[in-house]
């Protein structure tokens, strides 16, 4: 029968092309379904470890605040002598005038800390600071704190407590509760520290895990004990009971089954479940059938269309283009082909003859047009990353502080600019002793104003040396060390000295800490065996490029050495040739 053959080619061809993609969507389906839900467990628990780390942050300044308290002497000699009921009246009032002073100032700097109350060593309560409508704890909360307290010294212990409250419906509120025993400098107890805070201390850290509705969180502190959740009392006590036979990765509430996943932080303690809805997966999972069913739709009809189409066309101008296409594929691209029609095959026939006579010419034109393109593009990026844009952003950041009345930040922005405009030059041109040394100070005015606190530090260096010429960024990585390493579990009485002298004819540098000090094999490994460290131990690689530089550069007599001694400190001899002519390494 006349175009039976047609027909039967265009049902054949649509046949396939469904079925086809009919297994090749069932197969992407499947596939995407596990990748989906090994995607987004681990994006949860990313998020989740995210969010421990935020509120590391959160619970470390509860813990400054703490401190402060703690370490006031004015706050501790008020504590003390709350104890005896006698004495001038004026100076008692004097004095608690100035303890709520202090204590509302560090509630204004932490607005989600409500109440602070502090008691004696009897257990009376010698003065509260209160900036919310909490009322204060109660006997079973005070029982509750005091019972974690006795296994602890001087280490905040939290918990979770429904306080009175005058604005809430129901007249109480809950607030998650700190409290810590008040030692003197010499871990004497004179008291007992209770810190009132509102939840979305730690709500607000958690929002993204939550968000719409879909998340459910635990946080239990160190003594697993409830701190914060999410859930109902209900969903809470189902957790709470799979929290107790074991990590549960799966639970099933309220007919949704949720993914959880466990991050705990250390050393403080606290422990983070996060729960992702499989709900929002499946979804998500109808909503891509959809769109395959669609698609294949729309896939097969266009298949047919262009089936029948291209069936209506004459079997030789395509045998023709054909051999004109392997013989353009070979590198002949002098193929042509003849033109045997006037439809669409004969204009591609003409469109063949013309390509074949400028692709050469084209894949020149091209080829030089993508290289030009990908340099411009570079400079482009180049450009945009310029560190001097950084460096003049910091210098107008730092006068519009400093006229802002601002000088403490003012100050800081200026050690970061300094930093940067001092890291912008060449490795190669050298620098002064004075210069390294104000380098030194800019970074540990950086490390205690952000990071590290209180540390005592010591630069002795005369001024008759200040000028002596050196290689750049010599001490810096030292110094660096010293934060990194040295101090890193250190929170105090932390002490780092940097001395220069000339001695035996040569400009000696030391730089000393009292921090933990390295064992014979760490020792051993920096000083002799510098390239047997293992992969997943990155202490001293600053110090090995010390090392290496004034090996290559200066060579012997100079170079360095350093002495430690475990858990009594560290110090590094730098040994430098006497230079007062600047020069170019």
């Amino acid at each position: 029968m006349k175009g039976s053959f047609k027909l039967k080619l265009i049902v054949l061809l649509s046949c396939m092309v469904t079925l086809a993609f009919a297994l090749a969507g069932w197969l992407v389906y499947r596939l995407n379904v596990k990748l989906m839900e090994d995607e987004i467990s681990k994006q949860f628990s990313i998020a989740n470890e995210q969010a421990l780390a935020r509120l590391e942050l959160t619970f470390q300044e509860v813990s400054r605040v703490s401190q402060s308290i703690i370490l006031n002497p004015s706050i501790e000699l008020f504590v003390t002598e709350s104890l005896d009921p006698g004495g001038d009246l004026y100076t008692q009032f004097k004095n608690r005038k100035y303890v709520e002073e202090q204590l509302i100032t560090l509630q204004v700097d932490t607005p989600s800390i409500r109440s602070i109350f502090l008691f004696d060593e009897n257990g009376d309560l010698a003065i509260f600071s209160q900036n919310g409508a909490s009322g204060e704890p109660g006997p079973e909360e005070m029982a509750m704190l005091m019972s974690k307290l006795e296994s602890h010294r001087g280490n905040l212990v939290w918990g979770r407590a429904s306080l009175p409250s005058a604005v809430d419906p129901g007249g109480h509120r809950t607030v998650l509760i700190a409290a810590r025993r008040m030692l003197n400098d010499k871990l004497i107890p004179y008291g007992t520290m209770v810190v009132v805070m509102e939840e979305r201390l730690v709500s607000k850290v958690l929002r993204d895990l939550t968000e719409n509705g879909n998340g459910k969180v635990l946080l239990l502190e160190p003594q697993e004990g409830l701190l914060y959740s999410n859930t109902n009392q209900e969903e809470t006590e189902q957790l709470m009971s799979l929290i107790e036979a074991g990590d549960p990765q799966y639970a099933k509430m309220n007919g949704v089954t949720y993914l959880f996943v466990r991050h705990r932080l250390e050393p403080a303690g606290f422990t983070l479940y996060g729960g992702v809805s499989l709900e929002e997966i499946q979804r998500k999972n109808k909503d891509i059938i959809h769109i395959f069913v669609f698609a294949g739709i729309g896939v097969v009809l266009l298949s047919a269309l262009l089936i029948t189409i291209s069936t209506r066309t004459l079997l030789k101008p395509l045998a023709d283009l054909l051999r004109g296409l392997r013989k353009l594929r070979s590198g002949d691209f002098s193929a042509r082909i003849s033109v045997r029609s006037g439809d669409e095959l004969g204009f591609i026939g003409e469109s063949f003859n013309s390509m074949a006579e400028q692709v050469s010419t084209l894949i020149n034109k091209v080829y030089l047009a993508q290289i030009s393109q990908r340099e411009s593009e570079l400079k482009a990026i180049q450009a945009q990353l310029n560190p001097h844009y950084l460096h003049n952003l910091f210098n107008e950041l730092y006068w519009k502080l400093y006229n802002d009345d601002q000088a403490e930040a003012a100050l800081l922005i200026n050690a970061i600019s300094e930093m940067l405009k001092y890291s912008l030059k060449s490795v190669k041109t050298d620098t002064t002793l004075g210069e390294e040394l104000q380098q030194i100070r800019n970074y540990i005015k950086i490390q205690t104003e952000l990071f590290t606190g209180e540390i005592e530090t010591i630069i002795q260096a005369e001024e008759s040396l200040l000028g002596l010429r050196m290689m750049r960024c010599l001490l810096l990585p030292v110094v660096e060390n010293v934060f990194v390493h040295a101090f890193r579990n250190m929170d105090e009485d932390r002490v780092l000295r940097v001395k220069a002298d000339l001695r035996d004819g040569a400009l000696h540098i030391e730089v000393a800490d009292n921090g933990c000090g390295m064992d014979d094999s760490t020792l051993y490994a920096l000083k002799e065996a510098k390239d047997t460290l293992p992969e997943n131990n990155k202490t001293g690689i600053g110090f090995k490029s010390v090392l290496r530089r004034i090996e290559l550069v200066y060579g012997a007599p100079y170079g360095v050495e350093i002495s430690s001694v475990k858990g009594a400190g560290t110090t590094v001899h730098i040994r430098l040739p006497i230079q007062t002519i600047p020069k170019e390494y």
